[in-house]
């Protein structure tokens, strides 16, 4: 949805009769204007194959790590219809959940079944750690560690204390956290925005990105998001946005790259009207000319100043982000950016080759219009030696190539090389 801006009720005199002496801006500048409907709200995700299959991940990583017997997680789910979901709202705030489907617990184990030997399960042994997400309490992981006088083939230098593993459990409840709050944003991103961007994958650099974005969710500094085409800029300022905020409040976007020669105050000010309480993100700040930057430079340190005297419902949360993330940027520019901002880089593809499998996958699913196929192997490590110079973007045109040109249920790598030569 587009808007053309206007002037916000209460701006001043001075304000509407610069306006007069200025062209109005004529060209949709901003995306992204939502109804705040809050029944909207990501209350649960649904405990899904993918879901399952990235908690099993985590679960068995850390049981590597950590020298355990068994690693296991119990969530609080609701069951509706045939599909169970992670309940994300606590009851007594919502108590018409209760009413929508049967409430239960949920096991995830490194096992299966989940019970490990009948002589390894003690009581005594097995030491569980609460899962909790935005105050409230999901579930809870159980561990059962490794004993010398339980399991004698095992080599075990240090037998963990009871603190150690705690602290260790901590770490994979961050994880797990980390995760849901990735389906709470996908969540979003179907039901509120309506469209596709939320991340894919469980690589080591998109793990590191969850865990840069929650530690810069608290930062007084607007954010510069640098990336480069298809790297997911909007899904990491969704990102940060719902780390945020739990509730639904406006994220409106802009790119200034459209913003028209002295139309940056009156642009300004509707968006910081409409995105009064939430998130304003900026796209392509590189690309304003010279004056509307000076113009957007003023407007963000009124806009700190006035932060720190008003009420959070009264402040706006910038986001700014570049057109390519090692952008070539004036000496001023760069050096307002250096003082007013905090950096985000995103990784590449190439960055996220462990990736691509579940990428390519999700694109076939999404664009072969139901032709089901799949790559040989020697596809598989062509796609990934690939180096992807519009990212994600380039990924997915060449899937849509691939759907519509692929006759077997299993294609091979010539054909996959002859469709990637027009992406070099």
């Amino acid at each position: 949805m587009t808007y053309e801006p206007e002037l916000p009720a209460n701006s001043s005199p001075a304000d509407a009769a610069s306006s007069t002496h200025k062209p109005l801006h004529h060209k949709p500048v901003a995306k992204a204007i939502h109804p705040l409907n809050q029944a909207a709200n990501a209350k649960w995700v649904p405990i899904n194959k993918s879901f399952i299959t990235l908690t099993r991940i985590i679960l068995k990583s850390a049981l590597e790590r950590f020298g355990l017997v068994n690693l296991a997680i119990t969530l609080r789910c609701v069951t509706q219809q045939g599909y169970r979901h992670l309940i994300l709202v606590n009851d007594d705030r919502d108590i018409q959940i209760a009413a929508v489907g049967r409430v239960e617990e949920f096991i995830i184990s490194t096992e299966m079944p989940m019970t490990p030997p009948a002589e390894r399960l003690s009581a005594a042994e097995a030491v569980t750690f609460p899962v909790d997400f935005q105050g409230q309490r999901l579930g809870y992981l159980v561990a059962l560690v490794r004993n010398p006088r339980v399991d004698p083939g095992d080599e075990i230098q240090d037998h963990p204390s009871a603190s150690d593993i705690k602290y260790r459990l901590n770490r994979v409840a961050e994880e797990m956290v980390g995760v849901i709050k990735r389906y709470q944003t996908r969540y979003r991103a179907i039901y509120v925005y309506g469209d596709q961007c939320y991340w894919i994958g469980n690589s080591a650099a998109l793990r590191q990105l969850d865990q840069r974005i929650d530690t810069l969710a608290s930062s007084a500094l607007p954010i510069l998001i640098r990336g480069n085409k298809g790297a997911g800029k909007i899904i990491a300022a969704r990102a940060l946005h719902c780390e945020r905020h739990t509730e639904i409040v406006p994220f409106i976007e802009s790119g200034c790259h459209e913003w028209e020669e002295d139309a940056a105050t009156s642009i300004l000010q509707a968006l910081f009207a409409y995105a009064k309480g939430g998130t304003l993100f900026l796209r392509s700040v590189d690309k304003l000319s010279g004056e509307n930057l000076r113009v957007l430079q003023a407007f963000c340190t009124q806009r700190t100043l006035e932060k720190t005297t008003k009420g959070h419902a009264e402040s706006v949360d910038i986001i700014f982000s570049l057109s390519r993330r090692d952008a070539e940027l004036p000496a001023s520019l760069q050096r307002w950016l250096s003082i007013n901002t905090v950096d985000l880089y995103l990784p590449d593809l190439r960055e996220r080759q462990e990736d691509i499998r579940d990428l390519t996958r999700f694109f076939i699913r999404e664009c072969a219009l139901g032709k089901e196929f799949d790559l040989t192997e020697s596809a598989w490590q062509q796609l990934e030696a690939f180096p992807w110079t519009d990212n994600v973007e380039g990924l997915k045109r060449l899937i849509v190539q691939l759907s519509a040109r692929a006759e077997h249920p299993l294609v091979d790598r010539p054909l996959l090389e002859g469709l990637m030569v027009s992406l070099d």
